[in-house]
């Protein structure tokens, strides 16, 4: 199956199946996962066998030293391939590989499924080792495996394919009637586009499974409007700078100056979480013993027993039903900053930052010089995980370009937006901990802030700050700015990072 060349946007529609449909359903997703596990330990072992070559290991020690602009680089990425291409490392040779796996199955899990949905999931797994910066493969544990798809191939009428019938979906022997919302413009709108694949997602629920059916369709998504018919959600022009960190989003506009936290509501359902986390802890710990020193660690070089009371295994269930919610809460903030955002402009300057970099620990043990104690290595991890903001970016570059318009723009983190005052043209390093600049006229700017508005005046060609333009503009952003902090200084509870002193009254 080649790849796809044109827009896709996704629809994605609840299916209204009965108890021995989601039971059938239940039992293809599980075969579905004993298939891709069975075919990834294949896989693997032919991978470990290349490792252990020593010409795999010269050469990869070969392109580490060399330098990227020399021949003899160049000469070992080739045969460095080569030897990939030789060990059946492609593509192509996982669908040929997954041919003899999935037959005994064929009741269920057709060809369609089987070659190109599970066995390009299992080639994107090594794909990201091979060529990319991951590090190791996993296996799915049971249960894990929620979603699976099919293409939908023309001129056929069923079989070893996932395909929409209009009312329903149907797949070897199965029809799945769809929930469809009666008079619902912009579902009619989407179900006229071509069908490139359809999913079958599954999500837990408190007392059943729900299931639902994700069509991927060809072309932009429909545009929503209301009853008025005015567009739902406009993009206006103007340009828009913005700073988002691990908690918080700072943006400045022509028309509005703001610095919100992301995903609030996240927050009471993290601690919920964090809660019954605690409670799997101890019923893990008194059903498992043997597993643990007398100080409470775990014990190192035995095999750990895996005993789970009934009690666990309700949390468990709790604990999926509370990460789904806080995902989908996730997403619904993100989405509706996303279109709040789009309202005030439609070119935007984002700092581009590592993400995966600030999530991890860091390596080197440091001592703090004020404190003379030894600096924590945890850095943004756990904001990063709950509060998504490359989701964020991601889902508003997208809604950009399904419109016709360019995209965010991400400006180098060279530029020192954090660092630089434009007064005095100078650039000063700051602590983290610095959460306001003192400007030479007395003024005191909140940082993010002002770090926004440093991105909204930068000139793409050079990607340099304009100078002219931001001596011109700042006395009416630092009008918008006092505002805004007057607006956050009302508020009940401000998060630590934005360096808000509320008023007591």
């Amino acid at each position: 199956m080649g790849r796809s060349t044109t827009d896709t946007c996704c629809l994605t529609l609840p299916l209204k199946i009965e108890k021995w449909q989601a039971d059938r359903l239940e039992k293809r997703l599980e075969i579905a996962r004993q298939i891709y596990n069975t075919l990834l330990n294949y896989e693997l072992k032919k991978y470990r066998k290349l490792k252990s070559s020593e010409e795999y290991l010269s050469i990869i020690e070969r392109i580490k030293e060399s330098d990227k602009n020399s021949e003899e680089y160049k000469q070992s990425i080739k045969r460095l391939a080569k030897m990939r291409r030789d060990a059946g490392f492609s593509e192509y040779d996982f669908t040929t590989d997954m041919k003899p796996f999935y037959k005994h199955f064929s009741d269920n899990i057709g060809s369609n499924v089987a070659v190109h949905c599970i066995a390009k999931q299992v080639w994107q797994a090594f794909d990201s080792i091979l060529f990319g910066k991951g590090r190791d493969v996993h296996f799915k544990r049971y249960g894990e495996l929620n979603s699976i798809k099919g293409y939908s191939a023309a001129g056929k009428s069923g079989g070893t394919e996932i395909i929409y019938r209009g009312t329903c979906i149907e797949w070897k022997g199965l029809k799945l009637p769809i929930k469809l919302t009666p008079n619902n413009d912009y579902e009619n709108q989407m179900l006229q586009k071509k069908v490139k694949y359809c999913r079958i997602i599954k999500k837990a629920g408190r007392t059943k499974n729900h299931w639902y059916v994700q069509l991927a369709l060809e072309g932009n998504p429909v545009v929503k409007y209301k009853k008025t018919g005015e567009e739902k959600h406009p993009i206006n022009t103007g340009i828009v700078g913005i700073d988002i960190g691990p908690q918080t989003i700072a943006y400045v506009s022509n028309k509005e100056v703001g610095l919100k936290e992301l995903a609030d509501a996240v927050n009471n359902i993290e601690h919920e979480k964090m809660i019954l986390q605690r409670k799997m802890d101890r019923s893990r710990r008194a059903t498992n013993p043997e597993n643990y020193n007398e100080d409470g660690t775990y014990k190192r070089g035995v095999k750990l027993t895996n005993n789970k009371s009934k009690r666990y295994i309700k949390y468990q269930k709790e604990l999926k039903l509370i990460q789904q919610r806080q995902a989908e809460t996730r997403k619904r903030q993100h989405n509706e900053l996303a279109n709040h955002l789009l309202t005030l402009g439609d070119t935007f300057f984002i700092e581009d930052m590592a993400w995966a970099a600030l999530a991890k620990r860091a390596k080197e043990t440091e001592i703090s010089e004020k404190t003379g104690k030894y600096k924590r290595k945890k850095r943004f991890g756990k904001s990063i995980a709950n509060k998504a903001p490359k989701t964020l970016t991601t889902l508003l570059d997208l809604k950009l370009k399904s419109r016709g318009y360019e995209g965010i723009i991400e400006v180098p983190t060279s530029v020192k937006a954090s660092q630089y005052n434009h007064v005095l043209d100078e650039y000063h390093k700051k602590e983290l901990s610095e959460r306001w600049n003192k400007m030479p006229d007395g003024k005191r700017i909140q940082r993010d802030l002002y770090s926004a508005f440093l991105l909204q005046h930068i000139d793409v060609e050079t990607m340099s700050f304009d100078k002219e333009s931001l001596k011109k503009d700042y006395e009416g952003f630092v009008i918008q700015h006092d505002n805004c902090i007057d607006e956050l200084k009302k508020a009940p509870k401000t998060i630590a990072s934005m360096g808000i002193v509320r008023r007591v009254s």
